[in-house]
């Protein structure tokens, strides 16, 4: 945002200078979106940007390390970290509505992306469902059907 405004600034041409402001005016509308803590330290912020560049230009394979890296860190880690901390923020629906199995660990794991890849795996998988089998009752199977009643998966993290 700050490289977006200071090269609208600098800009000669009228037409430059309007699309590096609206550039900086979207990540600015992107920043104020994002769910956080007011009081972020500037070292923070400095270093979450310093790793988020570095993984950009990464090939993937190196982009994928740095993000197992970022990972272990608490200030990368998302609030979904816990399987159970996310179905406490899924919604009711009516009893008839069914949400199946794969809809949800689909839901958590495009909500948690470095979740999705390092637990990724039966174990995790049985760790979320058990969190819904607790809150929404043990999953029915019904013919072609294997999940939960009553479930809403509404603005639970996942990326619209």
């Amino acid at each position: 945002m700050h490289d977006a405004r200071f090269a609208a600034f600098h800009a000669t041409d009228p037409d430059d200078k309007q699309w590096h402001t609206d550039v900086a005016n979207g990540l600015a509308r992107d920043l104020e979106a994002i769910p956080a803590s007011a009081h972020i330290a500037p070292a923070l912020v400095r270093d979450i940007g310093t790793v988020a560049s570095e993984i950009e230009s990464a090939s993937d394979a190196r982009a994928t390390q740095l993000l197992s890296l970022a990972s272990q860190f608490d200030a990368f880690r998302a609030s979904l970290n816990d399987p159970a901390a996310w179905v406490r923020r899924l919604g009711t629906a009516p009893h008839s509505v069914h949400v199946r199995t794969s809809a949800v660990w689909e839901a958590f794991a495009t909500a948690e992306p470095v979740l999705s890849r390092s637990l990724g795996t039966v174990t995790c998988k049985r760790a979320l469902f058990a969190a819904m089998d607790k809150r929404f009752g043990a999953r029915r199977k019904l013919s072609g059907y294997e999940g939960w009643r009553g479930v809403a998966l509404l603005d639970v993290g996942v990326p619209s």
